[in-house]
């Protein structure tokens, strides 16, 4: 009979699905968009193989034990499903056939006060890819005829299977949710104390590929700046509320201020507090659902492209996910001499800075906007804050960024009468 080491016997019977599943999405964060193909496919090939040796691992683990029969339900609830039999068609074809037959796609927008312009697709495959530099260098004359002082722009990158119209990202989020469930499900059932498999769950749980937003992986924002012939890229941040991801309530914002019904001065008296407290403040946007939802989205950056895109996609999910209302709070510089400075790229503005502001814009599909801005000199002044919100005048008519949305909230309502 084969004899165990100290160190063997105190290793749980999960720990090697664990370290496979590890090794598996360790594979997964070595992805990256802008990677070459040879490498990219290499690390898919290596996730494929992987995440099926974690039902494998386990398979022999619980062999000669209690627990297959739970092993057995946890698999039937949990990875029987399209996606995961996909995956395992995917290992098969992998070790046995041949490398996964990835396909790249790029979609670059332009954005400019006046809207957005959507250039035509690029689609790779390992046989006609150049690099991603190499691309955007490509865009320099192009950018340079549109005869703006800069152009912001972002780059969207989409994977598939070659031949098929699903994308992969989509994909690989289920089956890695589905496979952590599985691992969750087995470790409450058994019901076992394992330092190694706490440890690897806990690596698990902090992987970049099914941690960080999609966005946040897969686009890229830039500024072009015409006169000196330079692209700069965004360096960007996303906080997460609590519940972000799906969305809440809205009668959770009018809990923190009651008796007001008014939910745009609610999120304005919100995020005045949150600035008395801190003196800065992530731009945020909330929209507002016909459900009687909401969902925040708080982001940062280098460059003011991230805050026209973000703005940009919540326009296109107006109609096809119920979108009322949406409201903007930011940060903005303030100038005298508007005309001139508009000549200037926005990085040269700032020496000429006059003040700052706390901004907020809100735009709903009744079209009605409304707005309130903040000297943040003047923050702390409670009877200053109160005089803004009580000022019948708009004090601003509007922030350029969100006439992607008003436009799209115009439109559907055209439609409507058209329709109606």
């Amino acid at each position: 009979m084969e004899s165990k080491t100290v160190e063997e016997s105190v290793r749980g019977l999960l720990y090697p699905a664990y370290h496979k599943l590890y090794s598996a999405l360790s594979s997964l964060d070595k992805f990256e968009k802008g990677s070459d193909f040879f490498d990219n496919i290499s690390h898919l090939d290596n996730f494929f193989s992987e995440y099926r040796n974690v039902t494998f691992m386990l398979q022999k683990s619980l062999a000669h034990t209690e627990y297959l029969k739970v092993y057995e339900q946890n698999k039937q609830k949990y990875l029987i499903n399209n996606i995961c039999k996909w995956f395992l068609d995917k290992r098969n074809e992998v070790l046995k056939e041949r490398p996964f037959e990835l396909q790249k796609k790029i979609r670059v927008v332009i954005y400019t006060a006046k809207g957005h312009l959507s250039l035509p697709e690029w689609v790779f495959t390992i046989d006609n890819d150049i690099e991603y530099t190499t691309l955007i260098d490509t865009m320099r004359q192009s950018l340079i005829e549109l005869k703006l002082v800069e152009v912001m722009f972002s780059a969207e990158f989409s994977f598939f299977e070659k031949g098929q119209d699903e994308d992969l990202y989509s994909n690989f989020i289920a089956g890695i949710e589905y496979m952590k469930l599985f691992m969750r499900a087995m470790k409450e059932s058994i019901g076992e104390s394992c330092k190694l498999s706490d440890q690897l769950q806990l690596k698990i749980d902090t992987m970049t590929f099914s941690r960080i937003p999609r966005n946040m992986l897969l686009i890229d924002d830039y500024v072009f700046y015409t006169k000196s012939n330079e692209f700069e890229k965004a360096s960007r941040a996303e906080f997460h509320f609590p519940g972000q991801e799906q969305k809440v309530p809205i009668a959770n914002l009018e809990e923190l201020f009651p008796g007001s019904k008014d939910v745009f001065y609610n999120f304005v008296m919100m995020h005045l507090v949150i600035f008395q407290q801190q003196k800065l403040l992530m731009p945020t946007c909330l929209i507002l659902y016909n459900d009687g939802k909401m969902q925040f989205n708080s982001f940062e950056s280098s460059i003011k492209t991230t805050t026209y895109r973000k703005l940009y996609e919540i326009s296109s999910l107006i109609e096809t996910m119920g979108i009322q209302e949406v409201f903007y709070v930011g940060e903005m510089y303030q100038y005298h001499n508007t005309k001139q400075i508009l000549s200037m790229e926005s990085r040269e503005r700032v020496k000429y800075v006059n003040s700052e502001s706390l901004v907020f814009f809100s735009a709903n599909q009744e079209l009605t906007t409304r707005s309130y801005t903040f000297d943040t000199a003047r923050i702390d002044d409670m009877r200053y804050i109160i005089s803004i919100l009580i000022e019948e005048k708009e004090t601003i008519k509007n922030l350029a960024f969100m006439n992607s949305v008003i436009d799209e909230f115009i439109r559907l309502d055209s439609l409507k009468k058209n329709n109606g």
